[in-house]
């Protein structure tokens, strides 16, 4: 009898640690705490998504608990509540009654959901889950979808999963605008989090939904307690600067600056700078309009606080334009970080920045919202994208066929004429096209408005001479004379000045266009374009100098003129087997193995380029 008490003692309490895996127990509907298992580490890697950002009396709301990665959950709870409360309101309704039960925290009200197993004793791990909410008959003002989830047995977030505000718009609100603490003086990477964004602070981190110490960078703000104030945040991985700037548009120019930055001997200030066009920012004298300066160093993570006055009070005389009113206006948010540099004079500076990001859209930093890190327009990688092709793919080897292989294939034929004209003709006709049709791209996304800025200026005004040249190319072939014509001699010179002038402007134009806050490629795009530089000047040296020693060793033998390698295109009459008269088949010119396998390579290189500067390009 004692030994079958202790066998039912032990069942029920391996029951008991089983704790509630298979429902969730009403008397959890305040707490929304497991019981079992410990709480696990901050930044939960789930997320809640709602279909409304507003709601109606009796409207429907999709709710969906999801992973942000890789990993699973086999239980959560989900309830509705107004903002600041801690009370359910609403009703859920299942989509799946394999996963999901609705819980009455309130008798008969269905006001609550959670999990529930499917079979036996087994447990579904999900990676998502969604339901139904039906908002209350009367308005009850704003409200927020607060999770928890449990990973497994021993690991779980309380109440650390949130979806965004839903607001009814006929509901009485409370203030929003939430001050933060500034008690600290000294931020650490664990006092500037991404806790509370989008529902206290507004935010804009990159990587989007990264949390520190995981951001490149990250700002927040929010108001002060008297509304004049804002208060701003700023922290990224850098031991020099991090910089925000408020602008007009996403081209860093005429924009107000504030620059986090740490000394070399660890000293950190803020400073308030402005910008007139591309330029270097200037510092303001008197820091204008900066106060309650907070700062920090900490793993790699340089952080800063500060408030800004919302209206302008202080910035006079030069870049008195670039001191925004933040309260009348919304703005790009950008962000940067960078090195430093030590002047001559001791003091200190900002040096160009290694990455940077701008928000998609202009922001109120006087209300919370959070922000998405903006990618280049699709017309815009177009754009890029075409012009790369054209000039760092097709011109090339339009060129160094034309100068380096007029000689080889001398008894082969496309089109009717010889392969190096046939190719020639094809991809530099294919430049043209891809020239105009970027061209035109790039002047509707600008609305047919002139760019500002002193690169943006040079890179257009280059970029329609680019373009102009290589479109008079194939009208001036139009007009060429015969090989033994006088004017033939002038369209050569001309036509050899227009390519080569229209490739080296194009080569200026491509890097100046790498910069563009529009783009936002990385410093490796820069490396790639001019990485790929030296492999054209190098190609074409190598074929330069073998060109050389072959016409000093024909020279030697009597072998063809200059005017007949340069300017036959067509090729002579072969041989056929109705021709009674056919000509000799003439030989491969000398080292024609070498040229061969060489342009064989040259291709695949040129193409590894290529690829490369598309895929940033594609991929930012």
């Amino acid at each position: 009898m004692l030994l079958l008490v202790t066998m039912v003692m032990l069942v029920l309490s391996t029951q008991e640690v089983d704790g509630y895996s298979t429902f969730v127990p009403t008397s959890q509907c305040s707490s929304m705490v497991p019981g079992h298992g410990t709480a696990g580490p901050s930044n939960p890697p789930y997320e809640l998504l709602v279909d409304k950002q507003t709601y109606n009396t009796g409207e429907q709301i999709t709710v969906t608990l999801q992973s942000t990665g890789l990993d699973t959950f086999k239980g959560f709870f989900i309830q509705a509540r107004l903002v600041g409360q801690d009370q359910p309101v609403g009703t859920f309704t299942t989509i799946n009654v394999n996963t999901t039960e609705t819980v009455d925290c309130t008798p008969g009200t269905q006001n609550a959901i959670g999990h529930t197993k499917i079979t036996g004793s087994t447990i579904e791990e999900k990676t998502a889950v969604s339901v139904f909410w039906t908002a209350p008959s009367v308005a009850v003002g704003d409200i927020q979808f607060i999770a928890t989830v449990v990973k497994e047995y021993s690991t779980y977030w309380v109440n650390a999963v949130a979806s965004p505000i839903i607001t009814h718009p006929t509901a009485t609100q409370g203030p929003t605008n939430v001050p933060m603490a500034t008690e600290a003086t000294t931020p650490s990477s664990s006092t500037i989090t991404t806790e509370g964004c989008g529902v206290t602070k507004g935010c804009y981190g990159v990587p989007d939904g990264c949390s520190p110490p995981n951001c490149d960078y990250l700002s927040t703000w929010v108001t002060d307690a008297t509304g004049e104030n804002v208060i701003i945040e700023i922290t990224g991985k850098t031991d020099g600067y991090v910089a925000i700037g408020f602008s007009h548009d996403i081209v860093m120019a005429d924009d107000d600056i504030y620059e986090c930055m740490r000394h070399p001997d660890g000293n950190i200030e803020v400073f308030s700078s402005y910008s007139t066009g591309h330029t270097k920012p200037t510092r303001e004298a008197t820091n204008s309009g900066v106060s309650n300066v907070e700062v920090a160093f900490s793993n790699g993570l340089l952080s800063c606080r500060f408030h800004r006055a919302v209206r302008q009070t202080a910035r006079a005389g030069a870049g008195a334009d670039q001191y925004f009113d933040l309260g009348n206006s919304s703005y790009h948010i950008f962000l940067a970080v960078g090195p430093t540099q030590l002047q001559s004079d001791g003091s200190v500076q900002i040096s160009r920045h290694i990455s940077r990001a701008y928000s998609d859209q202009p922001v109120d930093v006087t209300s919370i919202s959070l922000v998405a890190t903006a990618s280049a327009p699709l017309i815009v990688k177009l754009h890029a994208g075409l012009m790369m092709s054209a000039w760092m793919f097709t011109v090339s080897i339009g060129a160094v066929l034309a100068r380096f292989y007029k000689p080889m294939w001398p008894n082969s034929t496309w089109c009717g004429v010889k392969i190096w004209f046939a190719v020639h003709r094809a991809v530099m006709i294919m430049t043209v096209l891809l020239c105009v049709a970027a061209f035109v791209l790039i002047f509707v996304f600008k609305e047919w408005t002139f760019v500002k800025g002193t690169n943006a200026e040079i890179h257009a005004i280059m970029g329609i001479i680019v373009t102009f040249l290589a479109v008079a190319q194939p009208f001036m072939s139009l007009v060429r004379g015969g090989p033994n014509e006088p004017k033939r001699r002038v369209f050569n010179w001309f036509h050899w000045a227009f390519g080569t002038g229209a490739r080296i402007m194009a080569i200026i134009v491509m890097f100046l266009g790498l910069d563009f806050p529009a783009m936002d490629l990385p410093a490796e795009a820069t490396y790639v374009l001019a990485a790929w530089v030296a492999w054209q000047a190098l190609s074409e040296v190598i074929l330069e100098q073998e060109t050389l020693l072959k016409c000093c060793c024909e020279t030697s033998k009597g072998g063809v003129s200059d005017q007949e390698e340069e300017i036959e295109m067509q090729t002579r009459k072969g041989a056929s087997s109705v021709d009674l008269n056919p000509e000799p088949k003439t030989p491969n010119p000398p080292n024609s193995g070498f040229k061969n396998g060489f342009l064989a390579i040259y291709l695949l290189v040129l193409t590894g380029f290529i690829a490369a500067m598309l895929t940033f390009i594609i991929l930012h």
